[in-house]
């Protein structure tokens, strides 16, 4: 018979599997409802994004102890270990000076499901895992220091996992009376802190942290928390090795939070908002349990058998103007444009606030034709443009099985009725609007940027140059026809009256000025705009100056040169596109007789232009993005 023990599990069929994995239980297993050592593996593994996402039931718990103050610090190595740097993290201590615990209820804590508020819907928590949860996630030793008022000395609980027999009934150790920390004391005292009530929970050498280094840390934990407790931050203060952690509203709608400005001076618009009472109870038609609205809250019964749940659902999105937050381009957020677009890109979608404490930001809606045909909305498909608009949905705890609250609280899984009811209030077609919104001004703006940027250049071009020099080779440039020398010299006296008077020279001395100009620079590019006007028009400038000047608003400028004045190491393509212009308009003008220009003319203003225009919106439209996210990226590129 083959010997399992040593065997790989690759090689077994599962019952041979399943007799080696018996074969290791002693001989007295009882079947305890979980197995220690394999159980508190898989909840290492819990579904905590970061160490700030685990932070987060510590500093729950503080506040739920009534802590108004909570501290985050952090242990640097006393001896270091192979390849481990001075400025490192050994330990991370979370203090708070909330009621503190008696002993039993310390070492109570340290297991799973010892809540005292599981009845209490009230509460930020209320399932019992977070402590353990959460520490063991990061760490493999959590010790927790309490201590209640009046208390003389201070209870020491902990939970190592490196001590849990692979089988078998596992308890918490009983408590023990203990001194705090040396590293935890010696914040305190530099920050001028007694421990008279409270407790701390410690993270002993923990092996799973998102960031090794102290400065980098704080960082993470500040920005995390600075978002998650934007609402309790007025009554609790939570510091980070001492400094203190300031709101930031993703929305940028609070007047105290980080990174605020007034709507009049180009802040964030609340464009919509909404106070939705709600009831969760059972259908006595059909027995499902269902999600209505309650136009008056007073006709609910607390003693409805169908009644599950009944609260109010806050809802509210908010606009950023353009330019209120900018990407930095990779580099450093310099500016607080720069930064509000850094919370942006982590806050895109739909930020879920349970009991004042944000859960997460859900950044998949409702989109698919089945959802649709379910009544679940027409949610618009987020992408670059949901960066510069915000929507925020507020609940309380009683709601939890609408928002489908995990027990670590990290995630929401709504049901299809919120979805139903969100819809049926108009929040889809509201961030719908957005889009569009967003959408359209990015346009017009880039539109306004790029019209901008297409001026006449101060210095002559590298195609205005080589157009020059061609004529050299040719022997000859462009000749004024006799049927338009009239005109010429007609307009050249007007603007030379007209530059005498600015420049306050003489009449003589602007000629022999603009003269000089057109000898030194022969061919101008130039630009003009004019709806349903020519593509480009030829004239004679400063008397002997040939000059092209391009119409901004047609679709041969949007759709050709305008990208080309945007896109990095494009300036040869503009260039070779200049002389081709300078080569018609210098054909055009070169017309030595007047039927000759007449129908050069009526080509460009009559054939030509009305054809590209009429061909560059075809191809545009050919060439859209097969949907919206491609579009958004590429309108982000550019």
């Amino acid at each position: 018979m083959m010997d399992t023990t040593t065997t790989s599990d690759r090689l077994l069929t599962e019952i041979e599997r399943q007799q080696k994995y018996l074969s290791l239980l002693p001989d007295d297993f009882s079947f305890p409802l979980f197995n220690a050592a394999q159980a508190l593996e898989s909840q290492r593994r819990s579904g905590y994004r970061n160490t700030a996402s685990a932070s987060r039931e510590i500093i729950d718990n503080a506040i739920e102890a009534g802590a108004n103050r909570i501290d985050v610090c952090f242990a640097r190595p006393v001896r270091h270990k192979a390849h481990q740097r001075a400025e490192s993290i050994s330990a991370i201590a979370f203090i708070d000076n909330g009621s503190g615990m008696i002993p039993k209820m310390a070492q109570y804590a340290l297991s799973w499901g010892a809540s005292t508020h599981f009845d209490d819907p009230h509460f930020i928590g209320k399932f019992g895992f977070g402590l353990p949860n959460a520490s063991i996630n990061q760490t493999r030793l959590v010790e927790v220091y309490t201590r209640v008022a009046g208390q003389p000395t201070i209870t020491k609980a902990w939970l190592d996992t490196r001590d849990v027999r692979k089988h078998g009934l596992q308890t918490i150790p009983e408590p023990a009376e203990a001194e705090l920390p040396s590293f935890v004391q010696a914040y305190l005292d530099k920050q001028g802190l007694a421990f008279e009530h409270g407790t701390i929970v410690v993270w002993v050498e923990p092996d799973r942290i998102s960031y090794r280094t102290p400065s980098t840390m704080r960082e993470h934990l500040m920005d995390d928390f600075g978002v998650a407790y934007r609402y309790l931050l007025d009554h609790v203060a939570i510091h980070v090795e001492g400094t203190k952690v300031e709101p930031v509203d993703p929305l940028f709608l609070t007047p105290d939070a980080r990174y605020f400005l007034p709507s009049d001076k180009g802040g964030a618009i609340l464009s919509a908002d909404w106070h939705i009472p709600v009831k969760y109870a059972r259908n006595p038609d059909n027995g499902h349990v269902e999600l209505t609205r309650v136009d008056d809250m007073s006709e609910l019964r607390e003693d409805d058998p169908n009644l599950e749940a009944a609260g109010a659902i806050h809802v509210r999105v908010s606009r950023l103007p353009y330019g209120f937050a900018k990407d930095s381009g990779g580099g450093k957020a310099e500016t607080d444009a720069h930064r509000r677009f850094e919370i942006r890109k982590g806050r895109r979608g739909m930020s879920f606030v349970r009991a004042g404490r944000e859960i997460e930001t859900v950044d998949v809606f409702p989109k698919s034709i089945k959802d649709q045909a379910k009544g679940l909305g027409n949610w618009p498909l987020l992408q670059s443009y949901a960066y510069h608009w915000g929507v925020e949905v507020r609940f309380e705890p009683q709601l939890d099985e609408v928002f489908g609250i995990t027990n670590d609280k990290q995630t929401v899984r709504p049901i299809e009725d919120l979805w139903r009811l969100l819809s049926s209030e108009g929040v889809d077609a509201a961030l719908g609007r957005e889009q569009v919104y967003q959408r359209t001004t990015r346009k017009e703006e880039k539109q306004k940027q790029r019209l901008a940027d297409a001026r006449k250049a101060d210095r002559q071009t590298r195609a205005e140059n080589a157009a020059a020099r061609a004529d050299s080779v040719v022997g000859h440039g462009p000749k004024i026809s006799e049927h338009v020398k009239g005109q010429v010299r007609k307009e050249f006296d007007a603007e030379a009256r007209k530059k005498a008077k600015v420049d306050q020279i003489s009449l003589e001395n602007a000629r022999r000025a603009l003269e000089e100009e057109a000898k030194r620079r022969p061919y101008i590019i130039d630009f003009y705009d004019e709806q349903r006007g020519p593509f480009y028009k030829p004239e004679w400038s400063y008397g002997t100056q040939v000059a092209v000047r391009i119409n901004r608003l047609h679709p041969f400028f949007q759709a050709l040169y305008a990208p080309l004045l945007k896109l990095d190491n494009a300036d040869e393509a503009k260039q070779a596109l200049d002389l081709l212009l300078i080569a018609l308009a210098r054909t055009e003008l070169d017309a030595t007789d007047e039927e000759a220009s007449l129908w050069y003319e009526t080509q460009r203003e009559r054939k030509w232009s009305p054809f590209l225009a009429d061909a560059y919106r075809l191809l545009q439209q050919t060439m859209a993005p097969p949907d919206e996210e491609t579009a958004a990226e590429t309108d982000m590129a550019m």
